[in-house]
């Protein structure tokens, strides 16, 4: 499977970007509908857990909008490097947001919206290099597949463990940027957003305000909306600190997530995670 997914990659990365992100699409139409519906459920319930007065057809309508998002993402990572070149990127809100950049110390709370490996390059496109902890996919072909995707952008990789987290105050104690996923699953819990759940400092969310009150680094919450197809609008949004009213560990985990979730709510049919489950965490 391994080699079979290998050979997939190279081929799709000679082929026409729409024609790549129609496959994914497909794919993942074929396998939800026929392979795999629980995924198709699990969404639809999680939809109706946000917005229970939605009515069913619009319930189905977002479920395989997350499901062509799904698709299409998982065949571009083969030609994600083509996109900027090709004028598919636009953006909203760079200007602001980079302003300061060199200046201070800057996190960039990235969202796992759209195609978000489309980041990096829009990272590079506006002069941004970058440092992000990541976790390391265990299945070998996933991991030469990502890092062939990245290798082409300046994104300094850091490992998710206490060495990465101190080589990224490093980087922020001397004004880089470093860039965070909050919205994240770990083994099957969902840590982020807390969707009403109570705010813990077991995740990202924590951790970006640690590194934000060490550094008294600005933040910026950045995420990648898909048009149509393979097109994309690049939002970020306005430069914020940590608020100086709020006290404690938990209480700067909330005021985090009031600044990711809206963004993720108003565009749930792009939300990587709209299939996992919102348990409690543990």
């Amino acid at each position: 499977m391994q080699a079979l997914e290998r050979v997939l990659h190279r081929a799709l990365r000679r082929l026409p970007i729409p024609l790549v992100s129609d496959i994914g699409a497909r794919l993942a139409w074929l396998k939800i509908r026929f392979i795999d519906p629980k995924v198709a459920r699990k969404a639809r319930d999680n939809i109706r857990h946000h917005f229970p007065a939605m009515p069913a057809a619009e319930v189905d309508r977002l479920v395989w909008r997350f499901v062509d998002n799904v698709g299409r993402l998982m065949a571009e990572f083969s030609i994600v490097h083509r996109f900027a070149a090709s004028g598919r990127l636009e953006f909203v809100g760079a200007e602001a947001a980079r302003a300061q950049v060199g200046k201070v110390p800057t996190i960039a709370l990235c969202l796992h919206l759209g195609n978000w490996e489309v980041l990096a390059s829009a990272m590079q496109m506006i002069g941004v290099p970058i440092a992000s902890i990541s976790e390391v996919p265990e299945n070998a072909a996933h991991r030469d597949i990502a890092d062939a995707t990245r290798s082409g952008f300046d994104v300094k990789v850091l490992p998710p463990d206490r060495n990465g987290a101190l080589r990224a105050l490093s980087i922020l104690k001397e004004n880089g940027v470093l860039a965070l996923f909050p919205d994240e699953k770990r083994g099957d819990t969902m840590m982020a957003p807390l969707f009403g759940r109570p705010p813990h400092a077991k995740g990202n969310l924590a951790l970006a305000a640690k590194l934000a009150r060490r550094t008294g680094a600005q933040l910026v919450v950045v995420y990648c909306e898909r048009l149509e197809g393979a097109r994309f609008r690049l939002h970020f949004e306005g430069p914020f600190h940590m608020d100086a009213g709020v006290s404690g560990p938990l209480a700067d985990v909330a005021f985090l997530n009031s600044r990711i979730e809206p963004a993720i709510l108003r565009h749930l049919d792009q939300w990587y995670y709209l299939d996992d489950s919102i348990g409690p965490i543990v």
